[in-house]
C-alpha cells in the first residue's frame, strides 16, 4: 500500500467515529433549527404565495415540536418540548397561542419579527387541526 492509503484508512476510522459523527449530527441539526427559527420570512418581499399554516409550521417549528406537533424530536425533547396535540395546549385560547407564538414562551423565541399577524393565525389554525 502507498503512504496516501494508509492515511486514509486511518483518517477515515478518525474521523467517522460514531461520536464524531453523533457530534456533526447535533451540530448539523442545530445550525439547520437555527436557521429555521431566527432567518426572517421573506416571502412577501420577493412577491411569493405566502405559505399555508402547516407550510408555516413545518419550516419554523417541526424542528423542536416534530411535524405531528407531539415534540418528539431531537431537540424537542431535549428542550422538554410540550405535545400540541395536548388537552392543555388545545385548551388555550387563540389569543393565548397567539401570544406564545409572538413573544415566546421559555426556550421558545418569539416570531413576532419573523412572521406576519396573519401567518400566526394560519399556524393556530394548523395547531387547532393537529
Amino acid at each position: 500500500m502507498t503512504a496516501d492509503m494508509n492515511l486514509w484508512e486511518g483518517g477515515a476510522e478518525m474521523f467517522l467515529s460514531p461520536i464524531r459523527v453523533k457530534q456533526l449530527a447535533t451540530a448539523l441539526v442545530t445550525t439547520a433549527a437555527a436557521m429555521m427559527i431566527f432567518v426572517p420570512n421573506r416571502s412577501g418581499a420577493i412577491g411569493t404565495v405566502r405559505n399555508s399554516g402547516s407550510d408555516i409550521f413545518r419550516t419554523r417549528c417541526a424542528v423542536c415540536h416534530g411535524v405531528k406537533g407531539n415534540g418528539q424530536t431531537e431537540l424537542g425533547k431535549r428542550l422538554k418540548t410540550p405535545d400540541l396535540r395536548s388537552d392543555e395546549v388545545q385548551e388555550l385560547s387563540d389569543d393565548r397561542l397567539l401570544e406564545i407564538i409572538a413573544d415566546g414562551k421559555g426556550e421558545m423565541p418569539g416570531f413576532e419579527k419573523k412572521l406576519t399577524g396573519e401567518d400566526i393565525q394560519q399556524v393556530i389554525l394548523h395547531l387547532r387541526k393537529l
